[in-house]
């Protein structure tokens, strides 16, 4: 019984001890992104919007939520410019639409729903790996809110929301395809 216990022991703290020395070698990481030992650094040119209509400082969110991301998942260095790996974005849309809600319980009237899209264009450059990288692939996430909640007082909840969806994508499609 204490022979097990040893041997049970010990191969649970060689896992772990393979799981750390895998992690600082940089093979791999544990959301799933294994990064080349070549890359080193990332760079974001701040994005930049086609759109007059949203907070002003939409473009500015995403770069910092974007970088920040990024930081959090790899062990790459962000600069300023000419990184290992480059991304570069545009906001092609930040609109409202309505639309109607599907979830009514038997007699109910129909909720009116307004529904924010947010789609941005983005660039992903991977000189080392040049297969992985994209040009102006579109992304885009939406959240909803119903139609006499005020927009102003609802309006950064849902943006917030919407950049982690497009964040956790553009993420998605670039890093984690190592």
């Amino acid at each position: 019984m204490i022979l097990k216990k040893i041997l049970l022991k010990s191969k649970l703290l060689g896992c772990i001890f393979g799981l750390f020395f895998t992690q600082s070698c940089g093979l791999f990481s544990f959301s799933g992104a294994a990064l080349p030992s070549e890359i080193q650094t990332f760079s974001i040119q701040e994005f930049h919007t086609e759109v007059s209509d949203g907070p002003l400082d939409l473009t500015q969110q995403l770069t910092e939520a974007l970088a920040k991301k990024i930081t959090q998942m790899t062990t790459l260095t962000h600069i300023e410019r000419e990184g290992h790996i480059q991304y570069e974005g545009v906001v092609k849309s930040f609109e409202y639409k309505t639309t109607f809600c599907t979830d009514n319980k038997e007699g109910e009237a129909q909720k009116e729903v307004r529904r924010l899209t947010i789609t941005v264009e983005v660039s992903y450059l991977n000189p080392l790996e040049e297969e992985n990288a994209f040009k102006k692939k579109l992304f885009s996430a939406s959240k909803d809110m119903l139609s006499e909640e005020n927009p102003l007082d609802r309006e950064q909840g849902l943006v917030d929301e919407i950049i982690k969806e497009l964040v956790d994508a553009i993420c998605s499609k670039s890093i984690d395809n190592w």
